[in-house]
């Protein structure tokens, strides 16, 4: 009887005999195919390639060249490494091409396409303005062209500045490098002499450059700001004006008769004023002369006005006047232009709205009008302007004020005119003399409030929405110059029928 133990022994020996014989079966024959190293990339002849200023890059080429030519040497330059490898190194903005003659068939043309290297000018407008990710840079015919939107005309500013900055740097590098373009290129040569006919070969050993660019690089802006906001301008310019006179004069007239004649005549009166006199039966005379006079003025002029960030808005509410200029001629003669004056209630201004509701303003308020007294000029009276201006640069938040400008000016004046010596007698000195006082005061401040406003949709409230023609009946009958408002029911032909 055959045991168990019996049994397991040959299964492990049947399993031993097969794994033997699998590992010692001979390997399959490789094929030369598969012995053969995995065939290489095939390389094309390209129709162009883009270059940095300042940087090299190396072109593998699929054919060996003999002889390379440059179009234009201050664009590129070259270098043949060896037959299938040529250095190209970029040295100003533009475009050019190279001839490359190969051994089978005829020259190759290659368009090379030099720009600058904008990664640094990326990086300085990324480190100052984190917030602006729709900025785009590209080169268009040698220039920096800023694409794109930012937030704020501020934004759109500090990138402007950047890149101008860039360009700079960039116009300083290629006159730098114009000029020591031809020395470089001889030493290069000399460094590295060719190993055989062809090899080695740069542009220099050509026609040497002829130093840089023919034009600057410049920048060119396509910015656009995402959110045009708008700007009121509530400008209030307050004034007032207090004037004081007083006047005192005296006029005697005196005369008499006997051995001696005797006349005293004295008029110190200023005139304009009121008079009181003593006529005596002798004909003498005593005049009195007295003025007292209270001014008070005050002007209120609250100019507004919107204009979008960034752009210039301006108000006039008032008239010109042209004043006559002589000028001389030519011919020896003279000529008589005219001059244009504007006068009135103006306003200039420039808003610039800023990150965080800033608004930076650029204003200039104006009062003006014609004074009550002229300017003579030979024959030709002038007019003569009263004019308040402000002219500043300030900056508040978003529904702010602020008092831009201000004046007191407080004048006093005395004036007296006496007789000598009889003048100074006390008492009767009054006779022989006169006293006039007159005082100024005026007061002026111009506040400016600047808000963010948008465009509603409902029409705004008119002054003259209030103002009603009146009817005949209230026009003849009840002596009115402006209609009631009617009733919401009345309509609106009843205003002008017929009582």
């Amino acid at each position: 009887m055959i045991s168990l133990k019996h049994i397991a022994v040959a299964v492990a020996v049947a399993i031993a005999a097969c794994l033997s014989s699998w590992l010692l079966a001979p390997l399959p024959a490789a094929s030369a195919a598969d012995l053969q190293p995995p065939a290489a990339p095939k390389i094309r002849w390209q129709d162009g390639m883009r270059a940095v200023v300042g940087h090299v890059v190396v072109l593998p080429l699929p054919e060996p060249v003999s002889r390379v030519v440059v179009g234009d040497p201050r664009v590129a330059d070259y270098r043949l490494i060896s037959r299938t490898e040529l250095y190209v190194l970029g040295k100003s903005v533009g475009t050019t091409n190279f001839l490359m003659w190969r051994q089978s068939g005829p020259p190759v043309s290659l368009t090379v396409k030099v720009g600058a290297d904008l990664a640094p000018l990326a990086e300085s407008l990324k480190t100052a303005l984190p917030r602006e990710l729709d900025i785009e840079l590209t080169m268009a015919s040698g220039s920096v062209v800023l694409r794109g939107s930012v937030a704020d005309i501020g934004a759109a500013d500090a990138a402007l500045q950047l890149a101008q900055a860039y360009t700079r740097q960039l116009n300083r590098y290629l006159a730098s490098s114009a000029g020591g373009s031809a020395s470089s290129g001889a030493s290069a040569a000399v460094a590295q002499p060719s190993a055989s006919p062809g090899v080695g070969g740069s542009s220099s050993s050509g026609a040497p450059p002829a130093g840089g660019a023919s034009g600057q690089s410049q920048v060119i802006n396509l910015l656009r700001i995402r959110d045009a906001q708008q700007v009121m301008l509530d400008v209030r310019i307050a004034e007032v004006s207090k004037s004081l006179l007083d006047k005192l004069g005296l006029q005697v007239q005196a005369a008499g008769g006997g051995d001696i004649r005797w006349n005293v005549l004295s008029n110190f009166l200023g005139g304009g004023g009121a008079t009181a006199g003593l006529l005596f039966s002798n004909g003498n005379a005593i005049n009195l002369e007295a003025e007292k006079q209270d001014g008070l003025v005050r002007i209120l002029a609250e100019p507004t006005i919107v204009a979008m960030s960034g752009q210039e808005g301006s108000f006039l509410v008032g008239g010109k006047v042209f004043i006559p200029i002589t000028q001389s001629v030519g011919t020896g003669g003279t000529a008589v232009t005219l001059q244009e004056r504007e006068f009135g209630v103006g306003l200039k201004f420039v808003p610039t709205v800023l990150d965080g509701g800033r608004i930076s303003l650029k204003v200039a308020p104006e009062v003006s009008e014609i004074s009550k007294e002229s300017v003579k000029t030979g024959a030709t009276l002038l007019p003569a302007f009263t004019t308040r201006r402000v002219s500043t640069t300030v900056q508040l938040q978003d529904g702010q004020s602020l008092v831009i400008g201000g004046l007191v000016r407080n004048s006093t004046t005395a004036n007296r005119n006496a007789f000598p010596i009889l003048g100074e007698i006390p008492i009767l000195g009054a006779l022989f003399r006169s006293n006039q006082f007159v005082a100024d005061l005026t007061e002026l401040v111009v506040v400016v409030r600047a808000r963010l406003v948008q465009a509603t949709e409902a029409p705004p409230n008119l002054p003259t929405d209030g103002v009603l023609p009146p009817t005949r009946r209230e026009f003849f009958i009840d002596n009115k110059l402006q209609g009631a408002k009617p009733a919401p029911d009345t309509p609106a032909g009843d205003r002008n029928a017929s009582p």
